[in-house]
């Protein structure tokens, strides 16, 4: 009996260290196109569209009727970043949770890309993954 006890006690231990060892996401440098894409997509999961909004570009932000990205939770996997003289592409996986059900929670993953300009000195997004469009489409003037 005590060495199941103290069988149970070393897994539970095991579990807390596992628990409590699993470091944060990497945090990418706001200064480049993963870092830009990393805070434009945790403003949008926390609902923050005027942080988002800051992220993209002029033509973009300046006319933007803002819209719901919706309520579901959502995690961004980089994948790749492609960098050019004024342009980057940041290509990212997709996972976003719907609902539990009886047998547990529903996923669907896809691939998706950010496009981004340097202006001025700094990155931002020109075009987002439609999981991400936070300004919806207004009528050219």
């Amino acid at each position: 009996m005590i060495v199941l006890i103290a069988v149970v006690a070393v897994v539970v231990i095991v579990a807390l260290i596992a628990v409590f060892a699993r470091s944060a996401p990497a945090q990418y440098d706001e200064g480049t196109p993963e870092g830009v894409v990393q805070r434009y997509s945790q403003a949008v999961v926390d609902g923050d569209v005027d942080t988002a909004i800051d992220y993209l570009v002029p033509e973009i932000a300046d006319d933007c009727e803002q819209t719901s990205a919706g309520t579901e939770d959502r995690r961004v996997t980089l994948l790749e970043t492609t960098v050019r003289d004024d342009s980057a592409r940041v290509e990212v996986l997709i996972a976003t949770v719907y609902g539990s059900g009886p047998l547990g929670t529903s996923e669907y993953e896809n691939e998706g890309v950010f496009e981004l300009e340097r202006t001025g000195g700094d990155w931002l997004i020109s075009a987002t993954p439609w999981e991400f469009v936070v300004c919806a489409q207004t009528e050219p003037r």
